[in-house]
């Protein structure tokens, strides 16, 4: 039996904590600079991997069933993956270790935490209330093997969405 979705997208926002948590502690530490860059690399590429996971799975679902406000909530959603989609190729940009490399981090750090605080409360709480456990772990199938097919984040383009396009070609 598949995994309830949402309960897939909390255990994803989880090991984001975790990871950023991490490079926290990397961050005073200059001998493990090479340790910190593996560790984005990786938390980069995961956060990607998740957003499209969600933009392909969760997010259509929940705009299909949405009412005005839950159609504002999947845009708003969609803004955030971008924010930090933008924060994570900023950080791409810079010598890993530098402050403005450490800078763009925090950025993501950021512009995550308040996306996974919204999500937890605004979109999937409600979505539990309105969907059944067999329709999230039928989602949580999808959810994963898009995880798989894409690991490392094969395949996809960490390019940002235009949220109000998302929101109608997903519900048309």
């Amino acid at each position: 039996m598949s995994a309830d979705i949402t309960e897939m997208i909390l255990d994803d926002h989880d090991w984001f904590r975790r990871r950023f948590l991490l490079l926290a502690e990397l961050r005073d530490d200059a001998s493990r600079v090479d340790e910190a860059g593996k560790v984005w690399e990786e938390l980069a590429r995961h956060l990607e991997v998740h957003a499209s996971a969600e933009e392909e799975h969760f997010y259509p679902s929940m705009a299909r069933r949405a009412d005005d406000d839950d159609a504002s909530a999947t845009e708003d959603a969609i803004g955030d993956h971008d924010d930090i989609r933008a924060a994570s190729r900023k950080a791409f940009e810079h010598e890993i270790g530098s402050e403005d490399w450490w800078s763009a981090i925090e950025e993501c750090d950021q512009a995550n935490n308040h996306h996974m605080s919204e999500e937890e409360t605004d979109d999937l709480e409600p979505f539990r209330r309105v969907t059944s456990l067999a329709f999230r772990q039928e989602l949580g199938a999808k959810f994963e093997q898009f995880k798989s097919e894409h690991a490392n984040a094969a395949g996809l383009d960490f390019s940002d969405k235009d949220p109000d396009a998302y929101v109608e070609a997903v519900t048309e």
